[in-house]
């Protein structure tokens, strides 16, 4: 693990991390980036384009 002190210049930086999801409990390399970077101080926006939401199901109409 890196000393608190070496940031690699990240402290303070927005970092953008696309296909940040991983299927199951896995850590896929965006989630990976985005848990380094986030260690180093930077501000970290993860985002998945995988992720699918149900829709809600329709209300009966029967009386």
């Amino acid at each position: 693990m890196q000393d608190p002190d070496d940031d690699a210049g990240h402290a303070g930086k927005v970092a953008l991390i696309s296909g940040g999801g991983a299927a199951d409990d896995g850590a896929g390399n965006g989630r990976a980036a985005a848990i380094l970077l986030a260690r180093a101080g930077a501000k970290v926006l993860v985002v998945d384009g995988g992720v699918r939401l149900q829709a809600p199901e329709p209300e009966s109409q029967e009386h």
